[in-house]
């Protein structure tokens, strides 16, 4: 079963803020994440464009970056129509449901009304997706954010894609984001400058790792042979947030 998180990095306009839990609440969504440097709730005017979705804000979830409001998740899409010169590949709204993971949390992530999502940002997710316009002008948040639920759920009633049973136990459960990035600053501790230097380094290992969806058990074998490799004993590793 697949689970949608709206993740909305420094929006601008706090009413762009209410319209997008009405549309979560449409859609029977309510895990709402915002990216705010400046503030520690969400903002009054927010709920004067929420109506019946003010629980939503009550419960949004703030955020002080992007890392940490996707870092429980399996799979990240940013929204963009910015073109960047990034190995984080790019598709259509239409197309989007032939690269989604079968089960896990999935966290579309939309950028601020002014400029969008910055690079840094954009080489934390999996998939780039554009909602294709004909006019030269982007849709604001809350339209955004209707669209791509729209297309995303209109064939569940329920607001969740539950097509697919899940195969995974409690303890078999997919590896999160948090897991993925410790696994990858373990790698980058332990290579030789020369693969260290590599530019498609980090962003090529974190885009096949969100693509292959390793369980947690898979990636903490990956975790065993790399502790092998570099001859470092397992127990130095342990986390609660990597896999053991």
């Amino acid at each position: 079963m697949l689970e949608y998180v709206i993740v909305l990095v420094e929006p601008e306009h706090p009413h762009n803020v209410g319209f997008v839990a009405r549309a979560m609440c449409a859609n029977a969504l309510t895990d709402l994440r915002i990216v705010y440097q400046k503030y520690n709730s969400v903002l009054a005017d927010s709920y004067r464009t929420a109506h019946a979705s003010k629980s939503i804000l009550d419960h949004a979830k703030i955020k002080k970056n992007l890392k940490e409001a996707i870092q429980d998740v399996q799979y990240t899409i940013a929204f963009s129509r910015r073109t960047f010169e990034s190995v984080v590949p790019v598709i259509s709204l239409p197309s989007i449901q032939t690269i989604l993971p079968k089960e896990g949390k999935v966290a579309l992530v939309f950028g601020r009304e002014s400029i969008g999502l910055l690079l840094e940002e954009i080489n934390q997710c999996a998939q780039i997706c554009e909602i294709p316009v004909p006019g030269n002008h982007s849709l604001n948040l809350g339209q955004a954010v209707s669209v791509a639920l729209y297309e995303l759920l209109k064939e569940n009633k329920s607001g969740l894609l539950n097509d697919y049973s899940s195969s995974f136990s409690k303890k078999n459960s997919l590896a999160n984001k948090a897991q993925i990035e410790s696994f990858i600053s373990f790698l980058e501790e332990n290579l030789t400058e020369r693969y260290k230097k590599q530019h498609w380094f980090q962003g090529g290992i974190r885009l096949l790792l969100q693509r292959l969806q390793p369980s947690e058990n898979e990636l903490g074998g990956l975790f065993g042979v790399a502790r092998s490799l570099s001859r470092r004993p397992a127990r130095k590793e342990s986390h609660k947030n990597k896999p053991i």
